[in-house]
C-alpha cells in the first residue's frame, strides 16, 4: 500500500517529483523513489512513489524494474493472489529477484500484457512504463478500491499527463490548477459524492474502476478489461450447494487477505460484516486476533457494547474507542485536503480515529465494506427486491412498512419509513437511488439552485444494468458502480492511507462477487432477512447474538449536533458574507434548512452535513 504519483511530458526539475510525492508522504511513510525515463519525442514518463512496507519489507522498493531493465512500475496496492500467479509465472519462465508482489506485475504483464489485469484479486493502481515500446500504461483494480486520478494538461511545449493516488499530488504540478467543477456540484447536491469519472475539479478525472490507460507516442487510449458481475450475470450458472460454495470462496478472500509482514488485524462493530471476518480470521488459524471499536459519548444507540461482547465470544483483543462531537468536527479540514473533496459522510471522521488507534498495534486492518452491495444488506435492497417492480407515486403498501419496522431497531424504524415512503413514490430509477441515500431531491435542487446552468449528464452505465436484471440486481448493480468506488471505498481508502494503515476488504473480493451474482434472490433476501447466504453460511461460527441482531449501521448522532454543538458553526459557515456555498444555493434556503433543523420541525441533517463539508472543502481548495 503506497501512493504513487508523476506525469508523462517534457523533463523538468526531478524536485517538482518529489515535490507531487510528499504531497502523498502519509500514504508510504517507509521509503520513497523517483525515476525518469525516456519516451519517444524528448518526453519523458516521471514515476515517484511513495511506500508503505507490508510484504518483502527487504526486496519491495520502488520504483522496480524488471530483471532485464525492460519494465518499470509505481504501484499502490496488493495483489492477494501473487503467490499463486508467481508460481504460475515460474512454470513458465520467469525469472524473479524478489519476493514481492509488484515484481509479480511485472512479470504478469510481460507473459500477458493487459489480460494479466483481470487475473488479479486485489487492489491496485498503477503506473508501467514499457521501455521496448516506449508505452506507459496507468490501471487500476476491477472495483477502485484503489484511486488513480488523471489530467491532461497542455503545456507551453507539450501536452502532458499528469496522474496520482490524491489530487492534492496532481495540483503540486505547475501544469494543473484548481479550478472548480461547477457541474459537479450540481449533482453532489443530490447525490453527496462527485460520480465518476468526475471530480470537483475540472479536468481532473478518475481512471475508472476496471480500467486502463495506454500512452503511446503522445496517443492516449482508454480501455475497460472489467465488469461488475451483476452486468453478465445471467450467463453465470448458480452452484448446487450455495452455502458450501460461499465458504469456499469467502475462507480463500480472508485467508489471501491475512497475507502480510507487518501485524494485522480488524475493525469489528455489532453488526454481521465484521463479525464475520473476525471469526473468519478465527477460524483460519490466526492468533489472537486484534479489533477496534469507536462509539460516541451519551449515545444511547452506541454500538460499542454489542462489540465488545462479540469480541468477548471471539475471543479477540479488542481496543474500544469512545468520542465527543469536537474531536471530530476539528478534523474536517484536514481530512477534506485528503479526499479532495467534501467529507459528505459523517462517518468518514470516525473511521479516520479508529484508523488512527489501530495503527498504534497493527499496519493492516480488515473491514467489512462491500457486504452490503455484494449481498443485499440494507433496508432499500428489502423494499426493492419486493416492491421495485411497483414503484410510483403517493406508493407504499402495508407489506412494504411491515418489512422495513421487521428489519429496523425501533429508534430507526420511523426514518427508515420516511425515506421508503419518498422513495417507492419516485418512478425514476436514478432518481429514486438518490431519495435512498442522497440529500436533496433534483426537483428541490432545481428550485434551490441559483448558480450558472449546467447541462453535462452522468455516466449511464450505473443506470444500465443487464437486460431482464430483477429490481434487487438493479440496485446491487448500482451500488457496485457507483455508491461503492465514488463513495465508500474512496472514503476507506483515504481515511485508512490517513493514518499510514493499510485497509483490505475481504468481502470485495472479485471472485466473490462473481459467486454472489449467480445467487438467486432469495438467496441475498428471503422476507425480511438481509444477507441471507452470510448468515446460514457462517451461523456455527458466529454468535447468536450477532446473527438475531437487527441491523443499525454505524450512525452518528449527528440529527443532534445540528440542534447543539454544531448549531453555530454550520450557521456561522453557510451563512457568512464570504460564504462560496451561497453563491450557488439561496441564502434564504440554507437559513431555512438551518431553521426548521433547530426547531425540530424537519430533520435536515443529511443536506445540513453534506453543506457543511461542502463549504468546508470549497474554503479548502478554492
Amino acid at each position: 500500500m503506497c501512493g504513487i504519483a508523476g506525469w508523462i511530458g517534457p523533463p523538468v526539475d526531478p524536485g517538482l517529483l518529489r515535490k507531487m510525492t510528499n504531497a502523498v508522504r502519509h500514504r508510504g511513510p517507509d521509503g520513497e523513489g523517483q525515476v525518469m525515463l525516456p519516451l519517444s519525442g524528448g518526453v519523458v514518463a516521471a514515476l515517484g512513489h511513495r511506500r508503505l512496507s507490508i510484504i518483502d519489507l527487504a526486496g519491495g522498493s520502488q520504483p522496480m524494474s524488471s530483471h532485464d531493465g525492460r519494465f518499470t512500475i509505481v504501484f499502490n496496492g496488493e495483489i492477494y493472489n501473487y503467490i499463486e500467479i508467481r508460481n504460475e509465472l515460474l512454470a513458465r519462465g520467469a525469472q524473479f529477484r524478489t519476493n514481492s508482489d509488484t515484481e509479480v506485475i511485472l512479470e504478469a504483464w510481460r507473459a500477458w500484457g493487459a489480460e494479466c489485469l483481470p487475473r488479479f484479486r486485489g487492489m491496485f493502481a498503477f503506473a508501467l512504463h514499457d521501455d521496448a515500446t516506449r508505452t506507459v500504461v496507468l490501471a487500476r483494480d476491477q472495483f477502485g478500491k484503489k484511486p488513480l486520478f488523471v489530467a491532461e494538461r497542455q503545456t507551453a511545449s507539450e501536452p502532458v499527463l499528469v496522474f496520482g493516488s490524491e489530487i492534492s499530488a496532481l495540483l503540486a504540478h505547475p501544469a494543473v490548477h484548481s479550478e472548480l467543477d461547477v457541474d459537479t456540484l450540481y449533482q453532489y447536491l443530490c447525490w453527496r459524492y462527485a460520480p465518476g469519472p468526475f471530480t470537483f475539479f475540472r479536468g481532473i478525472h478518475k481512471l475508472q474502476p476496471g480500467s486502463y490507460l495506454m500512452w503511446h507516442g503522445g496517443v492516449i487510449r482508454t480501455q475497460r478489461y472489467w465488469t461488475a458481475p451483476e452486468e453478465t450475470a445471467q450467463h453465470r450458472t448458480p452452484p448446487t450447494d450455495p452455502v458450501a460454495a460461499f465458504l469456499d470462496v469467502f475462507d480463500e478472500a480472508v485467508k489471501m487477505r491475512m497475507r502480510a509482514d507487518v501485524p494485522l488485524g480488524a475493525f469489528l462493530s455489532s453488526g454481521l460484516d465484521s463479525a464475520a471476518i473476525v471469526a473468519t480470521m478465527a477460524h483460519l488459524g490466526a492468533a489472537k486476533v486484534r479489533t477496534f471499536s469507536i462509539g460516541f459519548q451519551n449515545d444511547p444507540g452506541s454500538e460499542l457494547p454489542a462489540a465488545a461482547e462479540t469480541a468477548r465470544e471471539i475471543g479477540t483483543a479488542h481496543t474500544s474507542l469512545e468520542l465527543a462531537a469536537n474531536d471530530l468536527i476539528e478534523l474536517l479540514p484536514m481530512l477534506t485536503r485528503h479526499r479532495g473533496a467534501p467529507i459528505a459522510e459523517p462517518a468518514d471522521l470516525p473511521i479516520y480515529m479508529l484508523s488512527a488507534e489501530a495503527a498504534k498495534h497493527v499496519k493492516v486492518i480488515l473491514s467489512g465494506e462491500g457486504s452490503d452491495e455484494m449481498f443485499a444488506g440494507y433496508p432499500k435492497h428489502v423494499v426493492e427486491r419486493h416492491l421495485g417492480r411497483l414503484a410510483g407515486p403517493g406508493f407504499l403498501s402495508l407489506a412494504g412498512h411491515a418489512l422495513l419496522i421487521a428489519t429496523s431497531s425501533a429508534s430507526v424504524a420511523s426514518r427508515r419509513l420516511r425515506i421508503a415512503s419518498r422513495a417507492m413514490s419516485t418512478r425514476r430509477f436514478d432518481e429514486r437511488m438518490i431519495v435512498w441515500f442522497g440529500a436533496i431531491t433534483p426537483a428541490e435542487r432545481g428550485k434551490v439552485w441559483i448558480g450558472p446552468s449546467v447541462c453535462r449528464q452522468l455516466d449511464a452505465r450505473p443506470f444500465r444494468p443487464a437486460a431482464g436484471s430483477t429490481p434487487l440486481r438493479r440496485v446491487l448493480h448500482f451500488d457496485q458502480t457507483s455508491w461503492l468506488p465514488d463513495n465508500l471505498l474512496e472514503r476507506m481508502d483515504v481515511m485508512t492511507m490517513a493514518t499510514s494503515i493499510e485497509g483490505r476488504a475481504p468481502f470485495m473480493d472479485v471472485r466473490l462477487a462473481e459467486f454472489a451474482s449467480t445467487l438467486p434472490d432469495n438467496y441475498r433476501i428471503k422476507g425480511g432477512i438481509t444477507k441471507r447466504i452470510v448468515r446460514e453460511a457462517l451461523r456455527p461460527r458466529l454468535p447468536q447474538s450477532v446473527l438475531t441482531r437487527r441491523k443499525n449501521g454505524f450512525r452518528m448522532p449527528v440529527a443532534e449536533w445540528f440542534r447543539g454543538p454544531l448549531r453555530n458553526p454550520a450557521s456561522e459557515l453557510l451563512l457568512a458574507s464570504d460564504s462560496i456555498t451561497s453563491r450557488y444555493i439561496d441564502r434564504a434556503t440554507l437559513r431555512r434548512y438551518l431553521d426548521e433543523h433547530a426547531k425540530d420541525q424537519q430533520n435536515h441533517e443529511k443536506t445540513l452535513w453534506s453543506l457543511f463539508a461542502l463549504e468546508t472543502f470549497l474554503r479548502e481548495f478554492f
